[in-house]
């Protein structure tokens, strides 16, 4: 099994120089997408794996309590904000499940239908891992939300709008009151510091007018609506203060467009780093109006 699954991973990488396996007298080719197929399980095996005893390790480290359901905690702490981490945690996953499932040779439709189903069992996963947290519980919203984002594969395919459309993430520390609230040390990053994370829809304007604008408007030019949460009405201490919703207007930009690259290696890059919001310039609309000349 070993030596098969290596086999697959040299045939992946390259697929123009395909190694054989030896058997009795003769030798076999093995077949270029059943090893991109091997690749891409072995990898999810690996990755998964690796992240479930980090997360073993760091999240409730020992102080696992038995199965349990979410009680209605998940809908105040963090005010919604972490359903649409969810959301965009589904539509990453997704994305990068279908690039793979076409890689390896599988139809498209195929691969939609793949993705969705890989974005569920990993949202399912996370909450299997939230089950047996003190602190948490498994909830069947954050699966509904992370399942909801495998449809996005599907969606772009059948929208020119959703199709140059981009889901985003930034974390930058503005404040340490989640760590503060907490009594934990401050760290540099935290996948529950909803406070200093804000999540991004970036479009294209050019689908919203004719033909006209289209040929004006520069298509890698996008505009952003995020959305995050407010520090100073946010707490923990008390339950159901979750904080006020901030919302922002921004510029965005589409790299893939703008720099249109040729090389794997450069779209590999690209691939990875699109769903980091640029900084910009950003107007917050809400709850309070405020200018931020570079917004991180």
């Amino acid at each position: 099994m070993k030596a098969l699954f290596l086999v697959a991973v040299l045939n992946a990488l390259f697929p123009d120089s395909l190694p054989v396996l030896p058997d009795s007298s003769q030798f076999y080719i093995l077949n270029p997408k059943a090893s991109r197929l091997w690749a891409v399980g072995g990898t999810s095996f690996l990755t998964l794996g690796s992240t479930y005893v980090y997360l073993e390790r760091t999240w409730w480290n020992g102080r696992g309590v038995p199965f349990h359901f979410d009680k209605g905690r998940d809908l105040t702490y963090a005010s919604g904000l972490d359903k649409v981490a969810h959301l965009a945690g589904g539509i990453f996953i997704s994305e990068t499940y279908y690039n793979a499932f076409r890689w390896a040779g599988v139809t498209q439709k195929k691969a939609e239908w793949l993705a969705l189903g890989s974005a569920a069992f990993v949202e399912l996963g996370i909450e299997l891992k939230d089950a047996y947290s003190p602190t948490y519980g498994f909830s069947l919203r954050d699966v509904a939300a992370g399942t909801l984002g495998g449809f996005w594969p599907m969606a772009q395919h059948r929208s020119g709008f959703l199709r140059d459309s981009q889901w985003k993430v930034s974390y930058w520390q503005q404040t340490s009151k989640y760590f503060d609230e907490r009594g934990i040390p401050r760290q540099r990053f935290s996948i529950d510091d909803y406070l200093n994370q804000t999540y991004w829809f970036s479009f294209s304007p050019e689908h919203f007018g004719g033909q006209h604008w289209r040929h004006i408007w520069p298509d890698w030019l996008q505009l952003s609506v995020g959305m995050g949460l407010e520090a100073e009405s946010w707490s923990i201490r008390h339950d159901g203060l979750g904080g006020r919703h901030e919302w922002y207007f921004s510029p965005d930009i589409n790299l893939v467009k703008l720099l249109k690259p040729r090389s794997r290696a450069t779209r590999l890059l690209l691939g990875l780093i699109k769903y980091i919001k640029i900084p910009a310039p950003t107007l917050q609309i809400g709850p309070k109006v405020h200018w931020h000349w570079l917004y991180f």
